[in-house]
């Protein structure tokens, strides 16, 4: 049984849509993720550059000329290669990059770039005709040059920023329109071992990253081909105008062997959510899962110019936590395919203006509960729910404890006009800003869990029913009250929602939460109890309020260069 099972279960119970799901799932974990996904979206421009120019000076176009043996090392005046990047989280490093592979990166027929990853060294050794010396990188993302002048080679670590090791992949991912799901999962996990994330800009972990699997989705066609004897698969992207032709190809042994990319569009308008600077043409990376020697010269690390201010600006995402704290399924993407895309294009194709939005959204009902993690106990977040029995739409006003005199933030999701509306508020400011909710998609995964009935008990004055579901790594408790004066239409609740995508829900369920209102839940984490997430009912009452929308200024975010608007 999966145990992931649960948590779609709770992410259908605790909020219709998509949009409103992400307080259940690992809430700490869930929020940084998405502030990460919110990046991959909307990136400087200055960091573009920077990132389109580190691109640039990988693939640097050249003459092919013949590679030199894989097994052939650099000699560098007659040094030994210490590789001290190897000493730090050496097994983390093992357990990722587990073959050595030759990468050849071609552009519109020449082959640009040759890499040589050696596992054993976890370092890559890099060849290309402009350069008359090996380039190599290690495993801490330091870049190794040679410096004629000085004789010697120099290294960097500009690259090892853990924001780096995002922008680069991103960028790659983006212009070969590979899925991005794995990758950012893949970035998450490498922070949580607190490892210098992407240290080879995506080009190597990508052989290591990518299975079949992460392509059996709606975007792509599987077929399968017969290359020299063997059986390879096939994936041809589907749903990227502009990018006909391109496939990607694995081995019969499910190895990356060649990603193809064939883009054929010229006129690509620039916004908040396109990275893809490249210009037109074909461009080809090919893996070859075979030996390879690499062996790293003894260098003199240097600083470039400004790195400091970048480091602190950038800074690094390193966390240092040990291996027995990873959870595998944190990192599973099978239940997000296409996601990022699915959102992105959400947001693009929102149509929904401020003018759109009625003058005030009216609200009778304030429903107090208070949200306690067990990571962070001294932090309450105290949730409020603003209700309108009726009403079309629903507001939810969050302050933690350490933010309470920041101002707030009041998220309202408007069902007619499938927006969810943010109202912010601080240090005398009124902004507003607008997202679409996106379409819930469609699942017939099983949910398997175990039920048993709680005992009552009163909150707030009302009499609660309390249910508990179960599987091998969660317990799930709910207590609800069915003589409530209003009911929380979102919040746990089924009725007069013909749009929720529910898997098959026991009839139990159902009964018990088909009207009220629900008083106290529990998220139990059997394996980490840091996990543990409580919400409890503090106070209902009718109490009016307004949202006028005149009040607000408006921000948008994906707008391009102007962002405020009165």
């Amino acid at each position: 049984m999966k145990t992931k099972n649960i948590l779609i279960l709770l992410l259908c119970l605790f909020m219709a849509g998509n949009a409103e799901a992400q307080l259940l799932k690992k809430l700490k974990k869930k929020a940084e993720q998405a502030v990460e996904r919110t990046i991959l979206k909307k990136t400087d421009e200055v960091v573009t550059e920077k990132t389109e120019n580190t691109i640039d000076s990988i693939t640097k176009k050249g003459e092919p000329k013949k590679s030199k043996e894989i097994g052939e090392t650099e000699k560098n005046l007659g040094k030994e290669s210490s590789n001290s990047a190897l000493g730090l989280h050496t097994q983390a490093k093992k357990d990722f990059y587990k073959e050595d592979v030759v990468i050849k990166l071609h552009e519109n027929g020449r082959l640009n770039q040759t890499q040589y990853f050696d596992a054993d060294q976890v370092a890559a050794r890099l060849e290309q005709d402009n350069q008359p010396k090996s380039g190599y990188i290690d495993s801490e993302g330091f870049i190794y040059g040679y410096n004629e002048r000085e004789g010697q080679y120099n290294k960097s670590s500009m690259v090892a920023l853990g924001s780096q090791g995002m922008m680069m992949p991103t960028m790659m991912v983006e212009a070969y329109k590979l899925p991005p799901e794995p990758v950012m999962a893949n970035l998450q996990k490498q922070q949580d071992l607190g490892m210098v994330a992407n240290p080879f800009n995506g080009i190597v972990e990508f052989a290591f990253i990518y299975t079949p699997e992460q392509f059996r989705y709606e975007d792509f066609k599987e077929t399968k081909e017969t290359i020299k004897g063997q059986t390879h698969t096939k994936f041809q992207f589907l749903n990227e105008p502009g990018h006909e032709g391109s496939y990607v190809l694995f081995d019969d042994k499910d190895r990356l062997v060649k990603v193809y990319s064939n883009k054929t569009a010229t006129d690509q308008s620039m916004d908040g959510f396109q990275m893809d600077m490249t210009p037109p043409g074909e461009r080809i990376i090919e893996y070859q899962y075979t030996s390879v020697d690499v062996q790293l010269p003894d260098a003199k690390e240097v600083r470039s110019q400004g790195q400091g201010m970048m480091e602190m600006m950038m800074g690094s995402f390193k966390k240092d936590k040990n291996a027995s704290d990873i959870d595998e399924d944190d990192y599973d993407t099978s239940d997000s395919k296409g996601q990022v895309k699915s959102v992105r294009n959400a947001l693009k194709n929102h149509k929904v203006t401020v003018n759109d939005l009625p003058e005030s959204y009216d609200f009778e009902w304030q429903y107090e509960t208070e949200m306690v993690m067990a990571s962070r106990k001294k932090e309450v977040i105290n949730m409020t729910f603003l209700i309108k029995e009726g009403a079309t739409y629903q507001g939810t006003q969050m302050v933690d404890s350490k933010s309470k005199d920041m101002g707030n933030m009041t998220m309202l999701f408007d069902t007619e006009l499938n927006t969810m509306v943010m109202f912010m508020e601080g240090q005398g400011q009124k902004y507003l800003q607008m997202y679409p909710i996106p379409e819930p998609r469609q699942t017939n995964e099983k949910v398997e869990y175990n039920i048993t009935e709680l005992p009552s008990k009163t909150i707030l004055g009302f009499s609660c029913k309390g249910l508990q579901m179960e599987d091998d790594k969660y317990v799930f408790k709910v207590y609800h009250a069915t003589g409530t004066p209003v009911t929380l239409s979102n919040f746990l609740n089924f009725s007069g929602n013909n749009n929720m995508n529910l898997p098959d829900i026991d009839p139990r369920i159902l009964s018990q939460f088909s009207n009220g209102l629900i008083m106290e839940m529990e998220l139990i984490d059997k394996k980490k109890s840091k996990n543990n997430v409580t919400i409890t009912a503090k106070s209902l009452k009718k109490n009016p309020k307004q949202l006028i929308k005149g009040n607000y200024k408006v921000m948008d975010l994906f707008s391009g260069a102007r962002s405020l608007k009165n």
